[in-house]
């Protein structure tokens, strides 16, 4: 009630009474400005310890009679007159009675003692905080107080008599609602009841009112009229929906407590204990909730609320959840009244997490020192003044000392002698100090005397709530050892660079010259100073050669080093001939910029077109050797074939048959040579398709018909390994065609060549019907096997005879010559 509904409102002194004890349940503010009574100390008392009935006038013995007069007592012991009306009404499921109490003391001090001179009820109705109407069975209104009018904004002949009007006032489909409550309560014969509901006021505004019913049933129990008090508590509901708006929302939990059991629970605090809030709310304590170990804590500390033993504690204890698991909260709370009895309302708080964060930063704080101590760089904490305050391991190592040692001194004592400004150290450490980070190079010595080069980084921090400097101090002996040989390194390339015997051009990932040395500047005439900028395409490339240049250049940033040559413009405009190189300088696999190399092979380029044209007399010249070998071989076979013609020996015949075929496949060896471009190698693998037919047409007989299969490799052999070759090849082909299909119809001869590796294999193979069981390849008794075992030798090769079950396999194998 201590919620102001409006300004009259605010201004009276109202009560709500338990309707038999007159235990007071709720007040307004005004009630505690005027008792000067804390609110919880009111809603603890009976309306009775207030005062007693005034003798002013004759008694009514019962408070239940309207216009009573009381003489009240406040806090301190002021005396005034009140004058009591009420009006009973359901309040939180309990019959009550709603009571103003008019302050008269005024006019019991001013007027006569005659009791007709002070106010009736009647008096007071119009200033009665609450609207009043009525109705009757039809729902018609037949009572319309000023207040109503005041609160609705309905004049009472607007709302008298208008069968609809209740359905008007009341938005959407609330009068449905209405109406039905209001059937059940007369069918259970109830004689008062409270509900909330919005209505509309005359304005146009829909606000939250409570309705405080008395129902008036005539003898045979059937309702007569009705009557209402009507409160606006829109200020009150709209608190309320933000409070449970907050506390649905809210990140923490929140509880009330009352007879043991907790009445209301927010989401979070039932997510804690993982249960739903139906769960908690009206079956379970906070006992039921708490571990065994802790109950004892927990049990008293809500009996202290509940006693008002202290106003508020907050305090932590373990909890179990809902899947017996122990969490750890922390809890606030006070105690209150609610709903005319005690209460604990308070908030919870699971620090599970933090007690883990607050268990691994106490770990961690044991740890620091192991920490601190583990870092190899050495790390000083100086204060002010920049004395060390504490150093680590690492300073102990870095410089000698003893860490005793280091403590209350400052740098001075750790600097080089002659190579450290003190009073600049100084400085820089007042600036780290005052909040500016501070990075720069000094130079320390040891306590054995040794001076090294250090980097420093110095930061502003606190130590135990103090500023100090945190420095840290790496030794860069190393780094200062490479770094100077990096000096020396490009040194030594910068002047590699100038006096390199090729031009050298320096160019940066626009493709625009930086610098060239002095052998560019000889070979172009170009300077650094005359080009520097530029493009060096657009700078030294004809014009008809600048589309192969710009692909080099794209090749080149693309990070692939480039080697091309060409024609180059020199600053006089003469055309030099040069070898080109482009190197790309690449970081973290971007190029970045490029090297161009250029060598003057103008005098080479003249010497090599004179070899050329030397060398081209020279292949002309070989081929017509090849081709009059070819020739002259070519007058011997026909000088053989002659002979054979004129001799009667069918034996020496033969024998000069089988020279005629060595000799043709030495010339057609010969033919091959020079009808390619390449005078050194032959195609062997086309060699043995032309020796193929020759020998065919020299040994076909009518008598076999034989096939010849050929699988040939392309292998290019050089003429000292394709004349032997050739000659094998010769003898095995010759020697199955005249040997292995005697006495046979048909026949087959398989040739393959084959290489890999710089191996070659030739494979023949025949399925006549082979080899003398009396042959020797190493003991040969023909010639044509002597001869084969000769050839292979020529060859660094390996022939070999491989049995079969039918027919004659030869395999030779040797390495390509380089």
């Amino acid at each position: 009630m201590h919620q102001k509904n409006s300004s009259y409102l605010s201004n009276q002194l109202l009560f709500i009474l338990d309707d038999c004890s007159h235990d007071i349940l709720d007040v307004n503010e005004a009630v505690l400005k005027k008792y000067g009574y804390a609110y919880d100390e009111l809603c603890g008392m009976n309306f009775y310890d207030l005062g007693e009935r005034s003798t002013h006038r004759e008694i009514i013995n019962d408070l239940n009679e309207n216009n009573s007069i009381w003489i009240h007592r406040s806090k301190i012991g002021e005396e005034f007159f009140v004058q009591l009306t009420y009006h009973q009404f359901n309040f939180e499921g309990q019959l009550a009675k709603f009571a103003v109490a008019h302050d008269i003391s005024e006019q019991i001090n001013h007027q006569e003692s005659d009791p007709n001179q002070y106010p009736k009820l009647e008096a007071h109705k119009a200033n009665f905080p609450l609207a009043e109407i009525g109705w009757d069975v039809n729902y018609r209104i037949n009572y319309w107080s000023e207040q109503a009018e005041e609160l609705l904004g309905w004049k009472e002949e607007e709302a008298k008599g208008e069968k609809a009007f209740l359905e008007d006032i009341l938005p959407e489909n609330t009068f449905v609602d209405w109406k039905e409550k209001c059937k059940n309560n007369i069918k259970d014969q109830q004689a008062q009841y409270t509900i909330e509901s919005r209505i509309r006021t005359k304005g146009g505004q829909v606000r939250y009112y409570k309705w405080y019913n008395s129902l008036l049933y005539d003898e045979y129990g059937s309702l007569r009229s009705a009557r209402a008090l009507i409160a606006d508590i829109t200020e009150k509901r709209e608190s309320q929906n933000l409070f449970r708006a907050l506390s649905e929302e809210s990140l923490v939990g929140i509880f009330l407590i009352q007879d043991g059991v907790f009445r209301y629970v927010n989401p979070r605090f039932a997510e804690i204990f993982g249960y739903a809030k139906e769960e908690v709310e009206n079956k379970y304590s906070i006992t039921d909730l708490a571990h065994p170990d802790d109950l004892k804590q927990v049990q008293q500390n809500v009996t202290d609320r509940i006693q008002q033993v202290e106003e508020s504690v907050e305090y932590g204890f373990r909890g179990i959840t809902k899947n017996d698991q122990v969490i750890h909260v922390n809890i606030f709370g006070s105690p209150i009244k609610y709903a005319g009895a005690p209460a604990v309302v308070g908030t919870l708080v699971d620090t599970t997490h933090n007690k883990k964060i607050v268990k691994q930063y106490r770990s961690s704080l044991e740890s620091f020192k192991d920490l601190f101590d583990s870092i190899s760089d050495a790390i000083y904490i100086q204060d002010k003044e920049g004395c060390f305050l504490e150093v680590n391991r690492g300073a102990e190592e870095m410089y000698g000392y003893k860490r005793d040692y280091f403590i209350g001194k400052t740098p001075e004592f750790l600097a080089a002698k002659n190579k450290v400004d003190i009073e600049d150290t100084h400085q820089l450490i007042q600036k780290a100090l005052n909040g500016s980070p501070q990075s720069f190079e000094w130079w320390g010595q040891r306590k054995n005397g040794e001076i090294f080069p250090k980097e420093v980084v110095a930061n502003p921090g606190k130590y135990f709530g103090d500023d100090v400097v945190i420095t840290i101090a790496r030794d860069i002996s190393e780094r200062y050892e490479a770094e100077e040989k990096i000096r020396r390194s490009e040194e030594k390339f910068r002047q590699l660079f100038q006096n390199a015997p090729i031009g050298i051009a320096f160019m940066n990932e626009d493709q625009e010259l930086q610098f060239v040395n002095e052998s560019f500047t000889n070979v172009f005439g170009f300077t650094t100073e005359e080009i520097k900028g530029k493009n060096i395409d657009e700078v030294i490339v004809p014009e008809d050669a600048k589309s192969d240049a710009y692909e080099v250049s794209k090749r080149i940033y693309n990070g692939n080093t480039a080697q091309t040559s060409g024609k180059r413009r020199c600053k006089d405009g003469s055309v030099v001939d040069v070898l080109i190189y482009g190197v790309p300088v690449k970081v973290q696999n971007e190029t970045i910029a490029i090297y161009g190399l250029y060598v003057d092979v103008t005098e080479n380029k003249q010497a090599e077109n004179k070899i050329k044209e030397s060398l081209k007399e020279k292949e002309v010249l070989l081929a017509e050797i090849h081709h009059r070998v070819k020739n002259n071989l070519a007058v011997i076979t026909g000088l053989l074939e002659l002979q054979a013609y004129n001799t009667t020996s069918e034996e020496a015949v033969e024998v000069l048959k089988e020279s005629q075929m060595r000799i043709n496949s030495i010339a057609l060896i010969h033919e091959k040579l020079y009808q390619r471009e390449d005078l050194s190698q032959i195609s062997f693998d086309t060699y043995v398709e032309q020796l193929l037919k020759v020998v065919v047409s020299s040994m076909h007989t009518d008598t076999t018909k034989v096939d010849v299969h050929i699988d040939a490799d392309p292998v290019d052999l050089t003429v000292n390994q394709a004349i032997p070759c050739g000659l094998i090849l010769n003898e095995l082909i010759t020697n199955a065609y005249k040997h292995a299909f005697k006495e046979k119809p048909d026949g087959n001869i398989w040739i393959s060549v084959q290489e890999k590796e710089e191996m070659v294999t030739l494979n023949v193979k025949d399925d006549g019907i082979g080899m003398p069981e009396d042959t020797s390849i190493k003991n040969p008794k023909s010639l044509g096997i002597q001869l084969i075992n000769t050839l292979s030798e020529q060859l660094q090769g390996q022939i070999s005879y491989i049995p079969e079950n039918s027919g004659t396999h030869f395999q030779m194998q040797f390495y390509l010559e380089d």
